[in-house]
């Protein structure tokens, strides 16, 4: 906007100069030629004639040498805007990478620190439970087949294959007991409910939600210790219906 409106009045001002520059001459031209009338009216005619032409060439000339600064600093002006957005644009994206790195850095860590801390309370929880608890039985364990869910237990309840559960032929109904499974050492405890296996070989049958705590689903069957948890007896109880399956 600045450079047009310089240029607008620039043109003005030499439009200006060459109306003047005419009228100069046209006068100095008409004096010239009151003067010599008598020796040379054609002399006069044709610097009369030539004075258009004159006048156009030097407001050209006079338009060129003011365009070119303005030309020269409205390209200058383009370049500090261009270069100033650019960098402008550069130091928003530094910006916003680094923060988005560093939320990603934060967002990782808390997570470790979740599972951290989770992983020592479990240990911990099962450490305690086992140091408290009293060894019963080894033996090899198997869990229900999908077919019993929801059929009646010897408790009473009905069988419910996302709880953790047990059948044992001899524990009383209620019994918690930690099961281990010897092969990965890992554990879960659970409550007896049921009366069962009655195949040979075998001391438990679990839940499916049990077993796939002890990561025993594939193989069917595993080596497992049965430690009771305190406060629990386990003496045979004889009211206990045995269920066949």
């Amino acid at each position: 906007m600045i450079a047009r409106t310089v240029k607008v009045h620039l043109h003005g001002l030499s439009l200006a100069l060459a109306l003047t520059t005419f009228v100069c001459t046209s006068h100095a031209a008409e004096e010239q030629a009151t003067s010599e009338a008598p020796r040379a009216p054609a002399a006069a005619s044709a610097a009369a004639a030539e004075l258009p032409e004159r006048a156009a060439s030097a407001v050209t000339s006079f338009e060129r040498l003011v365009e070119r600064p303005i030309g020269r600093v409205t390209s200058a002006a383009g370049a500090v805007v261009t270069g100033a957005a650019t960098a402008a644009t550069n130091v928003a994206t530094t910006a916003a990478s680094t923060a988005s790195t560093a939320a990603m850095d934060a967002a990782t860590a808390a997570t470790a620190a979740v599972f951290s801390v989770a992983n020592v309370a479990t240990t911990t929880a099962v450490s305690a439970a086992t140091a408290a608890a009293t060894l019963f039985q080894t033996g090899r364990i198997s869990f229900y087949a999908d077919k019993f869910h929801g059929r009646p237990t010897a408790s009473g309840a009905l069988y419910d294959a996302g709880e953790m559960t047990m059948a044992h032929r001899t524990l009383p109904i209620g019994t918690k007991v930690m099961i281990t499974n010897t092969a990965n050492q890992q554990s879960v405890v659970v409550t007896v409910n049921d009366r069962g296996p009655f195949i040979g070989g075998r001391v438990a049958d679990l839940s499916r939600a049990a077993a796939e705590k002890l990561n025993m689903i594939r193989s069917g069957i595993v080596e497992a210790t049965l430690h009771v948890l305190p406060n629990a007896s386990h003496k045979q109880d004889s009211k206990a219906k045995p269920k066949t399956r």
